[in-house]
């Protein structure tokens, strides 16, 4: 019949035989050591429930820590010496230009009455072109 015989040790019911047979080795305390040299294991207390600002505060910490440490690792970009930065290169020689062409686009759209018909002989684009052109050239910048 099949299933009748098993890897299985059969069950020792007598205690006589379940000392003969255990495999474990007992643990003593060597003679040589005394007590105050032996490191005995610690026990590692816990907190039993989870505090959810707890986790959010470590997780914004290591955050935190790995932002900075990205932002060590980045090289700073060189910025022009005349120019203290991109915003203020884009007000004192983009706009300053762009505002004007602007204004007078939407002028000359109004006169040829682009924002009420469909199809209108004006071009936005070429005309933005064309006067900051103009301007540049009467400024001096090409």
């Amino acid at each position: 019949m099949a299933g009748r015989n098993t890897d299985r040790k059969p069950k020792l019911k007598d205690p006589k035989n379940i000392a003969e047979h255990n495999d474990t080795a007992a643990f003593t305390l060597p003679d040589s050591l005394p007590c105050s040299e032996v490191d005995f294991p610690i026990l590692i207390k816990r907190k039993p429930k989870a505090n959810w600002n707890d986790i959010i505060n470590e997780s914004d910490e290591w955050r935190n820590q790995l932002e900075e440490y990205s932002q060590s690792k980045q090289v700073p970009a060189p910025k022009s010496p005349f120019l203290k930065t991109e915003a203020d290169y884009i007000k004192n020689e983009v706009f300053v230009h762009l505002i004007p062409a602007l204004v007078e686009t939407l002028n000359k759209a109004k006169i040829w009455e682009a924002f009420t018909r469909n199809k209108c002989f004006f071009n936005g684009i070429d005309h933005i072109v064309q006067v900051t052109a103009i301007l540049g050239s009467i400024v001096g910048h090409s």
